[in-house]
């Protein structure tokens, strides 16, 4: 295997000035559309799953547990164990601002404007400065990356890692580095801990950077492959031996709150469960359409100039398509796909919209701006729009419940860490699925009221509630379609160390 780093074409060790100032004006654009509905509640209609009223919670309660009572886990529940540097980051975060659902969701506006910077600025010398730019634009302006960039999630800051890993990966044809190479496997490893999907766009990148090492017979290229996944490797146990191990029974808990989806057994049942998917993809398909069609040309560019593209730009189109097609494709065909699972298949398509628009604008400025503007446009739009409709239910619901409830308050409900995130209320959650908070919960933490919807109470197995309630409702709030009730609770029903079931 000879090396062919003579051959390697001349290329710029940093961004043109303009590139940068471009890339950083788009990630300014997007700041400037995310900010200004920071405070505002999810949009109605977002999505089927009920997670807009759930999961920014649930995603971020850990983080307030460290700052306000010192440690990740104050019961059952340790989701920092399954979303990783999230949590991390939030923690981080909350040191300094305090716990607080906008400071969270800054979190998320902050992971949009690094993706749109590092694709712009990254991907100039594979993609050129104007695919690099487009892709960019097509990013930011995608409107399913921006619903969820404004709210309390994990996809963005998955996106951003994601793209960053992405970035050094497509140095490998023209400037191979296994420091380059190390520092992506790092990348991907931290974004599978905070979203598991993003291993397959960690997958799909190191199979077109060693396949085509290996085909190019280019030893150097090879090397920053295997140090890509020396460094996945490397950061996968490291955690394993730091976080997983010593916490092993709250992971157990935490993978066991992961829902469980259910593949196809057989080609005729893929078939079928692909067309269901094209007919109802809780509107997937809608928000990311533009980046779609798009990321389509990019496809058509890849195939008729394979032989006429550079090696770097080639692997890079490569990359994006096995990262688009195998990130949404792998949600697509499970039976439990809401939209926001498909954001990390987003850098992928968007590389590939980049690259073909700027292939049909040619040398045409004008041109490129008015693609730029057409896929990016929709969304924006689109998403200023719902959200400028959102109303604003939480503060006044969370002002409500506070003013009833004492302050060292251990409050039961699934929807406590979301309406008392603010506070400095102890929130106990339950999962029953997970067998997470079901078991005595009021004697072993203590619970003095109980926030539930409009269900009820958690019943156990013998329908009687795991945390029985007393009196009468001290407040009810509205939340999205959600009506929620506060009580105090009552006298433990029920043995301890037995399972309980949610009510219906």
């Amino acid at each position: 295997m000879a090396a062919r780093t003579q051959t390697r074409p001349a290329a710029a060790a940093r961004p043109d000035r303009r590139v940068l100032l471009g890339a950083a004006a788009l990630a300014l654009v997007a700041v400037a559309v995310l900010l200004p509905f920071l405070t505002r509640d999810p949009p109605p209609g977002l999505t089927g799953s009920n997670a807009p009223w759930t999961d920014e919670g649930f995603n971020l309660a850990n983080a307030r547990n460290r700052v306000l009572f010192g440690r990740f886990h104050t019961d059952d529940v340790d989701r920092s164990l399954t979303n990783g540097a999230y949590s991390g980051l939030a923690a981080l975060v909350y040191a300094v601002t305090g716990p607080s659902i906008p400071a969270g969701r800054a979190i998320s506006v902050a992971a949009v404007a690094a993706a749109v910077l590092l694709a712009g600025a990254g991907l100039a010398r594979p993609l050129g400065a104007r695919g690099a730019l487009l892709a960019a634009a097509a990013l930011g302006g995608c409107q399913l990356l921006l619903q969820y960039g404004r709210l309390g999630f994990t996809e963005p800051l998955t996106v951003a890692l994601l793209t960053g890993a992405l970035v050094l990966a497509a140095r490998a044809p023209d400037q191979p580095s296994w420091k380059a190479g190390a520092g992506a496997g790092v990348l991907f490893a931290v974004a599978i801990s905070v979203k598991a999907i993003a291993l397959v766009a960690a997958a799909a990148t190191l199979a077109v950077l060693l396949g085509m090492a290996l085909l190019r017979r280019d030893r150097a290229g090879l090397r920053m492959g295997l140090a890509a996944l020396a460094g996945g490797a490397v950061t996968a146990g490291a955690w394993l031996a730091l976080v997983a191990l010593p916490n092993l029974d709250r992971l157990r808990v935490g993978l066991k709150i992961w829902p469980a989806v259910q593949y196809p057994g057989n080609p005729v049942a893929l078939v079928r469960r692909l067309g269901a998917y094209l007919t109802h993809a809780d509107q997937a398909l809608v928000l990311a359409g533009p980046l779609l069609l798009a990321a389509a040309s990019g496809v058509v560019l890849l195939a008729a100039r394979w032989r006429t593209l550079t090696p770097a730009r080639r692997d890079l189109l490569l990359t994006g398509l096995l990262w688009g097609a195998g990130s949404w494709g792998a949600i697509a065909i499970g039976d439990y796909a809401p939209n926001r699972y498909m954001t990390p298949a987003l850098p992928g398509l968007a590389v590939l919209a980049g690259a073909g628009l700027a292939w049909l604008a040619g040398r045409r400025a004008l041109v490129a701006a008015a693609l730029g503007l057409a896929v990016a446009l929709p969304g924006t739009i689109g998403f200023a729009t719902r959200a400028a409709g959102a109303g604003d239910q939480l503060g006044p619901a969370r002002r409500a419940l506070t003013r009833v409830l004492p302050g060292d308050a251990v409050v039961y409900g699934s929807y406590c860490p979301t309406m008392l995130f603010g506070t400095r209320a102890r929130c106990i959650l339950p999962w029953a699925p997970a067998g997470a908070n079901v078991d005595d919960p009021a004697g072993r933490f203590g619970v003095t009221h109980v926030l539930a919807d409009e269900r009820g109470p958690v019943l156990g197995p013998g329908g009687l509630p795991v945390v029985p309630v007393r009196g009468p409702p001290l407040a009810t709030v509205a939340w999205g379609p959600h009506t929620l009730t506060l009580y105090a609770a009552g006298a433990q029903a029920g043995r301890p160390g037995t399972s309980a079931l949610l009510k219906g």
